[in-house]
């Protein structure tokens, strides 16, 4: 994986680099930035320049190979081209795919990958939030996606806890947009959709078993419960938390749905 990611950088620097200084650019910006080591006794020369930058990018731990890419595709002081960054964000996927990494890259972060269908409605939910203007489900969706991509260890308590937010967000959303002149509005509810449920066409016995997955997640979370519950302080199982989250961002592309067929309001 470490030669396939070096061999994507050399391919895309090399093949946009006409004046010969891209290599002396990145290693700068990468030493400044990235490294943090002193830049006066650098290499000048191109060619130099990309041999001593290969041989701190294969020094690197593992985990942090990922970080020295988001860098290179997200930080303008890396000295990366906005055309070399399209290429690299182009064949990287591919990359991942063909050398089975459990991770894929997803605006410019390395989340991950344990299927087509969770990755899938990570991204559809977020596009979901996005299209109504959902600013704060949409930073929580990101945030959780985060959370399970936070290397070297990744945090399932904090994935949870912004999914659960970000269903509470959009199902009160979909909750105010339904209610009834006259009516008191509707509540932040944490942890159920039932307030939501008649607005979203959820159907009644569906209902249980969403509200079930919820709680599940909200436990988890260690958000508040209650008074009389304290909040969780176990270990959070990593595999439970991405099933959950995937979960949740497909409840919020459901929840979603009834809006998307009727506009900004409900019929």
């Amino acid at each position: 994986m470490r030669n396939s990611l070096w061999n994507l950088l050399f391919r895309v620097l090399n093949s946009t680099d006409y004046s010969k200084t891209a290599w002396a650019a990145v290693l700068r910006g990468a030493c400044l930035s990235f490294f943090k080591e002193p830049i006066d006794e650098l290499p000048s020369e191109n060619d130099a320049s990309r041999l001593a930058l290969k041989s701190r990018f294969f020094a690197l731990r593992d985990d942090r190979v990922y970080d020295f890419y988001e860098f290179l595709l997200a930080d303008d002081r890396a000295g990366v081209k906005e055309m070399d960054r399209k290429l690299l964000r182009r064949g990287v996927n591919d990359l991942l795919e063909r050398e089975g990494a459990p991770v894929r890259l997803y605006r410019d972060r390395f989340r991950p990958h344990t299927d087509d269908l969770g990755f899938e409605e990570g991204a559809a939910a977020e596009s979901a939030a996005s299209l109504f203007d959902l600013d704060a489900a949409r930073r929580h969706l990101d945030a959780a996606q985060a959370y399970l991509a936070r290397r070297p260890e990744a945090d399932p308590r904090g994935a949870l806890r912004e999914a659960v937010l970000a269903v509470a967000a959009v199902a009160l959303d979909v909750a105010r947009r339904a209610a009834v002149e006259g009516d008191p509005p509707p509540r932040l509810l944490v942890g159920s959709v039932a307030h939501a449920a008649t607005a979203a066409g959820i159907p009644p016995d569906l209902l249980p078993g969403i509200d079930a997955l919820l709680r599940r997640s909200h436990v988890l979370s260690g958000l508040p419960i209650g008074e009389e519950a304290p909040p969780f302080a176990g270990t959070v199982d990593a595999r439970e938390a991405r099933l959950l989250v995937v979960f949740a961002s497909s409840l919020v592309v459901f929840l979603l749905g009834k809006r998307e067929e009727h506009g900004t309001a409900f019929a």
